[in-house]
């Protein structure tokens, strides 16, 4: 099994040369013909000045060109720092200059950047045929991480986690096994490769398994279902909002076709009580539910099908091999198994462990049956999580209090049966402002220039105070209580 992200390009154009590999709507790519336009970006990019080692970020929508970047990255011996592409241009140059990137890659630079297109070479798409020599290359050994990922903080800014190349592909080799991924399998991939889940279990998985991935540049919630039918997608990836929404359509009278034989997801806390009506209405025999964090590679356990292995209310999880969890009180002691208590981890593939120990607090809440299986139940810590994105509430905060509108701000989750949580801010206005100091639009508007679009809140609901603890800290839970009354007044009134 080779042991670099590269490796794996090179072995699988001389495995499966032939085999469909990626396409994002423009036609099929074959593993052959992906190698020899990710070695020209190997070029490209060291003409630019980026040797082994170097941090390349990239921003792009999911599409061929993000795929063959990040193949030149790694055959480069370089390291991938991928941004999402709703991220803002200032929170690009700002990640860049904290990762020291050698180069920025962006699908719209500005100046001193890359253009995707050009460091691509513009190629066209062309009718798959067979490759005579299928890449005889050597690999450039690494010299740092296969990719680095963002990730929310607790302090309002954003963390960094560093992905190694043999853990990477130990741990989605473990993946792809539990979850019987092979090459006849087809990934509809419309979570961002920028994403954890995105990058490893698309990207990462197709490369070690041989499987091909439809990539979806843009998501049209009304294309979703044609999507799935003519891609002959066998796997759908996403959050259990994707599920919703396949469902909604096949309600509706659209169709799936008959091939699709995994949904898989992953979300702090998957109900299967919710989730299998709609795979059924979606006529989608399997889901599968994957834990983990950015901090954790992605994966720390998997139930691979929930309708078969649930008891109870939540999926019980196989944490892979070579990883270990435990449950325990505030105090920190372990718990029994069946005791509902703060999740940690530990094992290879923790990036970043928060004790001496090794061990991983996951600010997740859950507990372990006798078997070993972990079920997820929600979480400890401020962190919500939105369409299967993390968003940390403090980061929101600090970007809304810089409207001149607002005195004070707190954002909070709702339960949302789409999307898991939907953000509301609740909203002091400043004294000063004017006779529109309660300017929902304004607020908004500024939220979205600095934020990206899963971190900002759908509405913002105006009080005179915010509720604090005798410490002086925000009182979370009670804001979402006086938010709760203040919405259903509203039905009242209505």
């Amino acid at each position: 099994m080779a042991a670099t992200i590269a490796e794996l390009w090179i072995e699988r154009a001389r495995v499966h040369p032939d085999d469909p590999a990626v396409d994002d709507g423009r036609g099929w790519l074959s593993w052959a013909e992906l190698l020899p336009r990710a070695q020209a970006v190997t070029d490209a990019l060291r003409g630019a000045g980026v040797g082994p080692g170097d941090v390349v970020v990239l921003q792009a929508r999911n599409t061929v060109e993000w795929v063959l970047v990040a193949g030149g990255v790694h055959l480069l011996g370089a390291t991938l720092a991928p941004l999402g592409a709703e991220e803002p241009v200032g929170s690009r140059q700002a990640y860049a200059d904290r990762v020291g990137a050698r180069v920025v890659v962006a699908e719209f630079p500005v100046e001193g950047e890359l253009d995707l297109r050009l460091v691509c070479g513009r190629f066209n798409y062309r009718i798959r045929r067979a490759s005579a020599d299928p890449a005889t290359d050597s690999v450039v050994e690494p010299s740092g991480p296969a990719v680095l990922l963002a990730t929310s903080g607790t302090a309002g800014h954003r963390s960094t986690v560093a992905m190694d190349h043999d853990v990477l592909v130990r741990l989605y080799v473990d993946v792809a096994a539990m979850l019987d991924i092979d090459r006849s399998d087809r990934l509809l991939g419309v979570v961002p490769l920028a994403h954890s889940f995105g990058f490893n279990g698309l990207l990462v998985l197709a490369l070690l398994t041989g499987a091909s991935v439809r990539l979806v540049p843009e998501r049209d919630r009304e294309a979703l279902p044609g999507l799935v039918r003519d891609s002959s997608a066998t796997i759908v990836a996403g959050p259990p909002a994707l599920l919703h929404d396949l469902a909604a359509a096949v309600s509706a009278g659209a169709s799936l076709g008959p091939q699709v034989r995994l949904f898989m997801t992953g979300a702090t806390e998957v109900r299967p009580d919710a989730l299998l009506p709609m795979a059924a209405v979606a006529g989608i025999p399997r889901v599968s539910s994957g834990y983990g964090l950015t901090q954790t590679c992605g994966t720390v356990a998997i139930c691979p099908d929930i309708g078969r292995l649930t008891s109870g209310g939540h999926a019980p999880m196989t944490v892979v091999p070579g990883v270990e969890v435990a449950v325990v009180d505030a105090l920190g002691d372990p718990l029994p198994a069946g005791a509902r208590g703060r999740v940690l981890t530990r094992g290879y593939q923790v990036a970043v462990p928060t004790d001496a120990g090794g061990w991983l607090a996951t600010g997740d809440e859950g507990h372990v049956h006798p078997d070993g299986t972990l079920c997820i139940t929600g979480r400890v810590d401020d962190q919500l999580v939105v369409s299967g994105f993390n968003v940390d509430p403090v980061r929101v905060e600090q970007a809304l209090a810089q409207s001149p509108y607002i005195a004070q701000v707190a954002v909070v989750g709702l339960p949302d049966p789409r999307r898991g949580q939907r953000l509301v801010a609740v909203a002091v206005p400043a004294d000063d402002a004017d006779a529109d100091g309660r300017n929902d639009a304004a607020v908004l508007a500024g939220a979205r220039a600095v934020l990206a679009r899963y971190e900002v809140p759908d509405a913002v609901v105006w009080m005179d105070a915010l509720p604090h603890t005798t410490t002086g800290k925000l009182s979370r839970a009670t804001v979402r209580g006086m938010l709760a009354e203040r919405l259903e007044e509203r039905d009242q009134e209505v």
